[in-house]
C-alpha cells in the first residue's frame, strides 16, 4: 500500500564505483544515495569515502569554526560563519517548523552595536 510519501523515491541500491584520482573501488551505498537524493545531489562521488574526508579537511584546515547549539532542541553542530546572536540559532528541523509557523513568534532581539550603524540610517 503506498502511502504518497514514498511515491517519488526512487529504489536504491548499492553500487560500486571508482575512485578518479586512483581507479580504488568503493561502494556507494544505499543509505548515501537516499542522503545524496534528499539534498537534490545529482552527481555521484568522485573519490572514496576516506579522499572525500581528507579533501574536505583540506579545506577545512586554518579557517574558523565556531560550535553551536540549536535554541530548542539543543542540538549541537559547527558553522563557518560568526553567528551574529548565538541565542537564536535553530538546527534544520525547528528552524523549518519556525519558518512554516509552528512555533510562537520569535521575540525581536536587539542587535549587536557593530551591526545597528550598519543597518540605521545616519
Amino acid at each position: 500500500m503506498d502511502d504518497g510519501a514514498t511515491k517519488d523515491r526512487p529504489e536504491f541500491k548499492d553500487l560500486t564505483l571508482y575512485d578518479v584520482e586512483s581507479g580504488e573501488p568503493f561502494i556507494f551505498t544505499a543509505k548515501e544515495q537516499e542522503f545524496y537524493w534528499k539534498q537534490g545531489f545529482t552527481n555521484v562521488p568522485k573519490y572514496t569515502p576516506e579522499r572525500r574526508k581528507i579533501k574536505r579537511l583540506e579545506r577545512e584546515a586554518g579557517k574558523p569554526s565556531y560550535n553551536i547549539k540549536c535554541k530548542d532542541c539543543n542540538k549541537v553542530g559547527r558553522i563557518y560563519q560568526e553567528p551574529v546572536n548565538s541565542k537564536l540559532i535553530y538546527c534544520e528541523d525547528c528552524f523549518a517548523k519556525a519558518w512554516k509557523g509552528d512555533y510562537v513568534q520569535v521575540p525581536e532581539v536587539p542587535l549587536p552595536e557593530q551591526l545597528k550603524s550598519k543597518t540605521q540610517p545616519a
